[in-house]
């Protein structure tokens, strides 16, 4: 079976750089080998075109061998900005293109950090713009910041009136947060606010955002400032005038680093994250109050048409199942319902959700068996203001002994009493992309259970679920 979240056969999608351009999406990204599961060192750009984000068209290589950047077009002449790793150190590099297919590096372009703003180490995926205010080009880029500690990550900023002679200046953004470089670093403005995304590996490891009304700051951090979980990273936006989009990736699990998994635990939902797997794009979302969500892209939520049916059965607790509604008042237990059929490997699922106050979880488990308990579990929990997934494992004692921690991914989440939520989510193979609200996602890997139904379930209150579709892909 096809993977309907694109990556390229027998490699993976890393960093994606995307430009826009006559009523298409120019997607370089970097084309990831792997041997014996390993990360491979080869990260070529290579180039997708898409209109819709479910059918794209492989341009293959573009003769650069690098790290991430991005494209910015001046005249006729189209700037790609990357990053090289020769012997240990790290450089921005420049090339020029007249048709984005063939590319001339400038090698006297190339530079690295100044060794008195920056700390001669990390120096990579710069971003470029026209700064209109100051009227010149500013360089954004992953470094670390002079300190006094190792929390040394920042958004470095230079600028320049050329595009070949940069001013080293004090970083755009410098909180002594992460001892990381903040990575893949992206800004825009919508409406009356200037964001600042990037993305950082250590602490909280994730996709984020920073907000201000001015490009000299200060940079707000929103009450919630990642914009997935654990499994969504280097997520980059374009607009396409009317919409923004942002794309990273969903990184599989191929190799148990640090020997954390259970020796009886044969599979692979708890390997390793790696780097790199299949690409993701979020709509973002701006609120009312400036923040930022997601939600899935309108193109991709409709390409699932084939409807299939849904013939619910209670297995525990007294359920009023009809055609439209589901509903179940179970204060003091847990209470579940499962389809007769089998979940497809490839589908949507969605459904509108309303729970009572004294709610303690609702939501779905995806490849359940008539038990009830071997299964993925996506929990809505509006006591702790969340939704979580869990795997099978947590399920059972042993995995109680072995995880010291409550979930294996999360998203906070205002849950309402009595209030409607959407819930939608994309099962594509291994790959769960999950969705509450119309702002929030959550995405997830599912690998040692490959084959259940779709079961709904409610702990500790009543809940009702309206109009549960389980859609595959239209022909």
């Amino acid at each position: 079976m096809k993977e309907f979240f694109y990556r390229p056969e027998n490699a993976w999608v890393g960093d994606v750089i995307p430009y826009y351009e006559d009523g298409e999406f120019k997607l370089f990204y970097l084309h990831g080998w792997r041997s014996n599961y390993r990360e491979g060192l080869e990260h070529g750009w290579h180039l997708l075109g898409t209109k819709d984000f479910v059918n794209y068209r492989e341009d293959g290589a573009c003769q650069i061998e690098g790290g991430t950047g991005h494209i910015l077009k001046v005249d006729d002449i189209y700037h790609m900005f990357y990053c090289i790793f020769p012997e240990g150190k790290q450089f921005a590099c420049h090339a020029i293109s007249k048709d984005l297919r063939t590319w001339e590096p400038i090698p006297e372009d190339t530079f690295g950090p100044d060794g008195e703003i920056y700390e001669l180490a990390d120096w990579r995926d710069p971003f470029v713009f026209w700064n209109e205010e100051e009227g010149q080009y500013w360089m954004l880029i992953a470094a670390l910041a002079k300190g006094s500690t190792n929390r040394k990550g920042c958004t470095g900023l230079l600028s320049s009136k050329d595009l070949k002679h940069w001013e080293y200046r004090e970083p755009l953004y410098a909180p002594n947060l992460h001892v990381g470089a903040h990575e893949c670093p992206d800004l825009f403005r919508m409406g009356d606010w200037w964001y600042l995304i990037y993305s950082s590996y250590t602490g909280r490891f994730g996709t984020f955002y920073r907000m201000s009304q001015s490009l000299n700051g200060p940079w707000i951090t929103p009450q919630e400032e990642a914009f997935d979980g654990r499994a969504y990273y280097a997520a980059k936006s374009v607009s396409d005038g009317q919409k923004r989009y942002l794309f990273g990736w969903n990184p599989t699990k191929d190799d148990d680093l640090f020997g954390w998994n259970p020796p009886k635990a044969s599979g692979k939902d708890y390997d390793t994250w790696d780097w790199g797997g299949n690409m993701i794009v979020h709509e973002i979302i701006q609120r009312p109050d400036g923040t930022l969500g997601v939600n899935v892209p309108k193109t991709v939520d409709s390409a699932f048409t084939e409807q299939l049916p849904t013939n619910f059965e209670g297995i525990a607790g007294d359920w009023s199942i009809t055609d439209d509604v589901l509903l179940c008042e179970s204060p003091y237990a847990f209470a579940g319902c499962i389809t007769q059929e089998e979940l497809p490997d490839q589908c949507k699922i969605s459904t509108t959700v309303r729970f009572s106050g004294s709610t303690q979880g609702l939501g779905f488990m995806l490849r359940a068996g008539e038990s009830l308990d071997f299964a993925y579990y996506i929990t809505l929990e509006p006591q702790r203001s969340r939704i979580t997934f869990r795997g099978p494992i947590m399920q059972s004692e042993e995995g109680g002994k072995t995880f010291p921690y409550d979930v294996e991914l999360e998203r906070p989440f205002k849950l309402l009493p009595e209030h409607e939520y959407e819930l939608k989510v994309f099962i594509d193979g291994t790959i769960c992309e999950i969705y509450v609200g119309g702002d929030v996602a959550m995405s997830a890997r599912m690998y040692d259970i490959q084959h259940g139904k779709l079961a709904l379930f409610v702990s500790q209150g009543a809940a009702e679920f309206k109009q549960v579709n389980i859609e595959m892909l239209g022909a």
